[in-house]
């Protein structure tokens, strides 16, 4: 019982935090992503981690279900295609039209033949949710710094993990209908504007009422209010056990947390990995000096459909 106990812990260096991540993905939920078949449709809410996926997932299932919120947490109602079979969830059952999924995929590995949701986020932003959401769960609070998570985790990476690679598949796709590209920095700054484009682009019939609905329930405060909804506890669930954790950790989600919680500032060491890594990355490819002019064009691609 006690060599069990000692073997559920979270992470306390880097290379403990990548042998226990490795764990997260199972072969039988790959397989059953891989193998899953999309309606046409179907809609595919598919960012970078910690890009505001939980916030789109519950503006679009309030639109789809006139707000229902007798749900246990979101993820269950808008199933996470890469961790679906390990939560006990069928890829294939029937939903509230329309069927709304989750995921975390490039447009290289998303299953073909929905439509897709994609929200962009400033880097730096997304390093340091990415980081506050690991903490606490996947490794003890204060035994990673946020350099050597940024370099283990964030850098360091490959595929669907790379922010990137990530970025620059859907880029690719930006003139497909069946695409629309956001911005978690539009979608803050006009939220009413937002959801009319997400209703237009499911085609889900708008009323005054509605929005209004749509606007109080993905509200910051109503999701506070309602945080065990939206706090990926199902997924822990699922998870913990395989990833070697104890139940029980504390996912956190930045835009959740009490807002009194201590501030995490990026470093200089930080901010010139990250201007590099776009330099090398983006600039360099597309030809997009930095995340503000990418933005910008992230918005006029979809006024120009």
């Amino acid at each position: 019982m006690n060599s069990d106990k000692q073997k559920l812990s979270p992470a306390t260096s880097p290379s403990e935090f990548l042998a226990r991540q490795k764990n997260f993905f199972s072969d039988e939920s790959t397989k059953a992503w891989q193998e899953f078949k999309p309606k046409p449709t179907d809609i595919i809410i598919t960012t970078f981690p910690k890009s505001g996926t939980t916030w789109v997932q519950q503006i679009m299932h309030c639109l789809r279900s006139n707000g229902d919120m007798a749900f246990d947490e979101i993820s269950v109602v808008v199933p996470w295609l890469e961790v679906a079979f390990d939560m006990g969830l069928d890829l294939n059952s029937s939903q509230v039209h329309p069927r709304l999924f989750k995921s975390h995929l490039t447009a290289e590995e998303v299953p073909s033949g929905a439509k897709y949701i994609v929200i962009f986020r400033d880097p730096g932003e997304v390093l340091l949710s990415y980081y506050k959401f690991m903490e606490g769960w996947f490794f003890e609070p204060g035994s990673i710094s946020l350099e050597e998570f940024a370099d283990v985790g964030f850098f360091n990476t490959s595929g669907f993990d790379n922010y990137w690679y990530h970025l620059k598949t859907w880029w690719a796709r930006r003139d497909d209908p069946n695409v629309l590209l956001l911005t978690y920095e539009e979608i803050k700054f006009d939220i009413e504007l937002t959801i009319k484009r997400l209703a237009k682009f499911a085609h889900i019939a708008l009323t005054i009422d509605l929005i209004e609905l749509t606007k109080f329930q993905s509200s910051i405060d109503f999701m506070r209010r309602h945080s065990i909804q939206f706090d990926e506890h199902a997924t822990q669930e699922a998870l913990d056990s395989r990833c070697g954790l104890p139940s029980g950790g504390n996912a956190s989600k930045l835009g959740l947390s009490n807002p009194s919680i201590k501030e995490i500032r990026l470093t200089p060491y930080v901010l010139q990995k990250l201007k590099e890594s776009w330099d090398v990355e983006i600039s360099s490819e597309l030809k997009l000096n930095d995340y503000d002019e990418f933005k910008f064009l992230v918005y006029n691609s979809k006024e120009a459909k």
